[in-house]
């Protein structure tokens, strides 16, 4: 299986951004179909960034299926279930922070989407593309 084109990496200058966006307490949000790999150059609270992404990360350890992958949705909502009433979210939209964390791990290359699959479903990073949710290659 090959890898879906929104992973990572990014470049260099990327990490620079997330570098000193850090310095202040914020994230550079990471986008890897960007030239630039910074999604418009925003930033988030390094807190909620972290909170998501311990989310996003246990989430897919705990419930993905026997193939290692776990449908978007099922992350995105059970955020919100988790979160909506969380300090970091007062208004409690916490659906689009999971979001956008979720493409910034792509870009991190801690995530990956499974190529081709409808509805969004995500996994572990591969170190080798050829493994994975459709199991090892067949000869």
């Amino acid at each position: 299986m090959k890898r879906d084109p929104h992973s990572g990496p990014v470049p260099p200058a990327a990490w620079a951004a997330d570098a000193a966006a850090r310095a202040r307490g914020r994230v550079a949000v990471f986008n890897a179909q960007r030239p630039d790999g910074l999604d418009g150059g925003w930033t988030m609270d390094e807190r909620i960034w972290e909170l998501m992404r311990q989310h996003v990360l246990s989430t897919v350890d705990e419930l993905a299926d026997d193939d290692g992958t776990v449908a978007l949705k099922v992350v995105v909502d059970l955020a919100q279930e988790r979160y909506a009433t969380h300090e970091l979210f007062p208004k409690g939209r916490v659906r689009n922070y999971c979001t956008y964390t979720k493409v910034d791990l792509e870009a991190r290359c801690e995530v990956e989407r499974v190529p081709g699959r409808s509805p969004q479903r995500i996994m572990r990073w591969r170190p080798d593309p050829t493994e994975g949710a459709d199991g090892p290659p067949r000869s």
